[in-house]
């Protein structure tokens, strides 16, 4: 169940969730079973375990990264074998994803939620940052053991996400620190 803090409740079609799962796992059906399922629907972008219709994708998805042109000139395809583009042509997820983003018509939130932020899906986080619904980025930090915290390690991450001419919309749409909150760790109820 989730706590009051990011509770979801009060949903209407106008203002549906999708969540976009970087997990091969159900993890997060045990934090969505307060929400009414017609109200949030959960892409697995990646695939699931054991959904043959969904398969997993392993891989990169950086093709911003000027090393990427020099591998395609090679004319290759071993090389370009394990890129996630490639991958995602597999399923619908992508193709799903920016057309909820497109029929919203409203700007969108993003909540970064457990997600290393890095290089590996910086071409798929670059172009969400980049619709013109945009609005901004939350991040659900991890509070460590040792009293620390990893949300500038994240907002240094999501750096990368953003070309050098939108540095300055980074600064803008990254919600400040005390405006995040901890993840709140999932605790099954006995």
């Amino acid at each position: 169940m989730w706590n009051n803090e990011i509770k979801i409740d009060k949903l209407d079609d106008s203002n549906k969730v999708l969540f976009l799962n970087f997990n091969y796992t159900s993890t997060i059906k045990n934090y969505l079973n307060s929400i009414e399922p017609e109200y949030c629907s959960v892409n697995y972008i990646h695939g699931k375990l054991e959904d043959k219709s969904n398969p997993i994708i392993f891989g990169y998805g950086d093709e911003i990264d000027d090393r990427y042109a020099e591998i395609e000139k090679l004319n290759k395809n071993d090389f370009l074998k394990h890129m996630k583009s490639f991958a995602y042509l597999q399923t619908s997820n992508y193709k799903h994803l920016f057309e909820f983003l497109d029929k919203k018509n409203e700007k969108f939130d993003v909540f970064i939620m457990g997600h290393s932020c890095g290089l590996s899906d910086r071409l798929l986080f670059t172009h969400i940052f980049e619709h013109p619904n945009f609005n901004s980025v939350k991040i659900y930090y991890y509070d460590k053991p040792d009293g620390t915290n990893d949300f500038f390690e994240r907002t240094q991450e999501l750096s990368r996400y953003f070309r050098l001419d939108s540095k300055h919309k980074m600064r803008k749409v990254l919600l400040p620190f005390s405006e995040s909150k901890p993840l709140i760790q999932y605790k099954p109820q006995i």
